[in-house]
């Protein structure tokens, strides 16, 4: 009996280990240690990453009760793109829409047209996107910026797979053509 107590009370304490560490490095923290320095202790946080962290939680106590492995950030495009979600769309009397949303933990805007440039250095690989701009959520760093031309070109693997996926799809998804 205390064998079988003792291996699932070590088996919880793993689970809420690999659970904090997830949460940990999905908010972008270097420790969930109290360090007695507000400078330390207290953190910006956006509320995106707050939902991220919760759902992270939420899909690793899901987990750990069916045995399954806890979810992580996904570095697969095609999963990176079942993350999509598009927050806002305003369309401008200029032309072209502004569109912003979340993927793969990364916030973005981008300035999207129904038809490509008329000088094709304005637009992102003749993706009908003329601006984009993508963030981190967890560590609030900008891993992208592209303004008719790169003023920061892709600076993680997960930014040139999100600028990639946006690129082939996004004015499609937004214009149906």
């Amino acid at each position: 009996m205390n064998a079988k107590k003792n291996t699932t009370t070590t088996n919880k304490a793993k689970a809420l280990h690999m659970a904090t560490e997830a949460v940990r490095n999905r908010l972008g923290l270097e420790t969930l240690k109290d360090r007695k320095r507000d400078a330390l202790d207290f953190h910006d946080i956006s509320v995106a990453s707050i939902r991220d962290a919760i759902a992270l939680a939420f899909e690793a106590g899901f987990a750990a009760a069916s045995g399954k492995p806890i979810p992580t950030t996904p570095t697969d495009p095609s999963e990176m793109l079942d993350t999509l979600e598009i927050t806002k769309k305003t369309g401008r009397p200029t032309g072209g829409t502004w569109v912003k949303g979340n993927i793969a933990g990364h916030a973005f805007e981008a300035l999207v047209f129904p038809e490509h440039a008329t000088d094709a250095a304005y637009e992102l690989d003749d993706s009908r996107i003329s601006k984009l701009w993508l963030q981190e959520h967890f560590t609030h760093t900008e891993v992208a910026c592209f303004d008719r031309g790169w003023d920061r070109k892709p600076t993680t693997d997960a930014a040139k797979a999100i600028v990639g996926l946006l690129a082939a799809g996004i004015a499609e998804h937004i214009f149906g053509k």
